[in-house]
């Protein structure tokens, strides 16, 4: 009995999971701005394991890609942006670029605590690019799901 629902369920999953990539690929795609916010994700997290064990140079190479990828995200427009009037797309990006730079704001503060070796202060500064980041994603990214 056991064995027949399990391979009822592994059959289940396995027949549904193209309707939920066509379901992804029909409402939302992928776009440069995504693999750069992929990047950003990955270079964060480089960051706050480089500050885990204050490796300075590894903090400052992770903290340089993310001012690298946030000046190339600024030529990019959020995918939410399709979904709005017109008339929105002007106040929505100033949003969008508004944010962007004080991301970039805090990444210049958390350069300066790196010249001083503070790891305090880059910890802290690094809660608060998280927080910064998590609020941007909430009033800018398109719900894919």
């Amino acid at each position: 009995m056991l064995k027949t629902i399990t391979t009822a369920l592994f059959t289940t999953s396995l027949l549904t999971l193209p309707m939920a990539v066509s379901a992804h690929s029909n409402h939302c795609q992928d776009t440069q701005l995504g693999e750069q916010m992929k990047s950003l994700k990955h270079s964060f997290k480089a960051y706050r394991q480089a500050l885990s064990g204050e490796d300075w140079q590894q903090m400052a190479t992770a903290r340089q890609d993310m001012l690298t990828l946030a000046a190339a995200a600024a030529d990019e427009q959020p995918l939410k942006l399709h979904d709005l009037a017109p008339a929105h797309h002007p106040m929505m990006m100033q949003e969008y670029r508004s944010g962007l730079e004080q991301f970039s704001t805090l990444l210049t503060q958390l350069a300066q605590a790196e010249q001083a070796q503070d790891a305090d202060a880059a910890t802290d500064l690094v809660g608060r690019i998280g927080q910064h980041s998590k609020q941007s994603h909430e009033s800018l990214r398109k719900d894919c799901d």
